[in-house]
């Protein structure tokens, strides 16, 4: 395999003036430049990235840790990753923790040991604390998408989940809607609070009473809502709107609604938020109304601003916050 020291030598020139072009620098005559690229051509010359590296001090890499690779939902925010890296010249490697705590910090280890530039994570499981401020010690800079110790010190990219909540709520107010149910997502996660304590503001600011029946503890799946709600059905509790915590769970509620033989929206409205797929593909459901995340620019956003600390070690910690959109479909129209 042909060496630097083997251009320089076939070129009659220094290891250092073949690197000086290798890296694109000032310093070598047109003449020089021409000849070193040339006889590169011919020897099919290939840089070595590791050596490179140990030059630059860069690996041109990246690494991205999320909780899960082929769920559909995370689709656009890996699409945006990707594209933002390739962009700007550097590779994306990614990686999943199956929503491990565990496995996330043995991967914070291994990408943190000169094999990437910095770090970007997904994830608010509340189970992560500990991960978070292990992340922010780390020798590479790092991003945290929906996550992170809330202190100011750290660059995190978060959706506003509270506000977008509010807004899901107070259309269904608008709508006339009185007796609004929450089901919410998975309560270990920050942004399930977050989803709940909007659709608790949004009802006290329109002065509606909230009751034991108000809330319903769910998770991120359709059949734990579809309990809930069947479950509610039977006591004879009707809700004319259901605002839920995640779309997954909202078509839950659909399918308890559905099969309770309640119309929709005309009896019950419906609103989920994120922008998902439903779990169950045997099902025709109407078309869900919803909060949508623009999980692709978010993407973009993430690698920007882990690019801005790597290039400066001096850069201050940022917070970028983007706003859902409520995406009217049949389920409120």
């Amino acid at each position: 395999m042909t060496t630097i020291s083997d251009i320089a030598k076939k070129a009659n020139v220094s290891r250092t003036l073949v690197s000086r072009v290798l890296n694109n620098k000032p310093g070598v005559s047109p003449e020089n430049r021409q000849k070193i690229l040339s006889i590169m051509e011919e020897t099919h010359y290939v840089p070595s990235g590791l050596a490179r590296s140990l030059v630059t001090q860069k690996t041109g890499a990246i690494g991205v840790i999320m909780d899960e690779l082929c769920n559909e939902f995370f689709l656009k925010l890996i699409a945006g990753l990707q594209d933002a890296g390739e962009q700007h010249n550097y590779h994306v490697l990614f990686c999943s923790s199956r929503s491990h705590p565990e496995t996330k910090m043995k991967y914070v280890d291994y990408f943190s040991q000169g094999r990437t530039d910095g770090i970007i994570t997904y994830g608010s499981n509340l189970d992560n604390e500990e991960l978070f401020h292990y992340m922010a010690k780390q020798p590479v800079p790092c991003v945290f998408i929906e996550g992170g110790p809330d202190n100011g010190n750290c660059n995190r990219i978060q959706i506003d989940n509270e506000q977008g909540a509010y807004e899901a709520t107070r259309y269904l107010i608008a709508q006339g809607r009185k007796n609004i149910i929450h089901v919410t997502g998975d309560m270990n996660y920050t942004a399930s609070l977050e989803r709940l304590n909007g659709f608790v503001h949004a009802m006290r600011d329109s002065h509606i009473p909230i009751t034991a029946d108000s809330i319903l503890y769910a998770d991120f799946f359709e059949e734990s809502a579809y309990r809930q709600i069947t479950e509610l059905l039977e006591r004879d509790i009707h809700p004319d709107a259901v605002f839920a915590g995640a779309d997954k769970t909202a078509y839950g509620v659909l399918r308890a609604l559905m099969n309770a033989g309640i119309s929709i929206p005309g009896e019950t409205a419906v609103i989920g938020f994120d922008d998902d797929t439903p779990d169950s593909r045997d099902i025709i459901f109407p078309g869900l109304s919803t909060m949508r995340q623009p999980m692709y620019e978010m993407g973009c956003a993430a690698v920007e601003l882990l690019l801005a600390a790597i290039r400066d070690p001096a850069h201050q910690p940022e917070t970028r916050c983007f706003q859902p959109h409520l995406i009217l479909r049949e389920t409120c129209k």
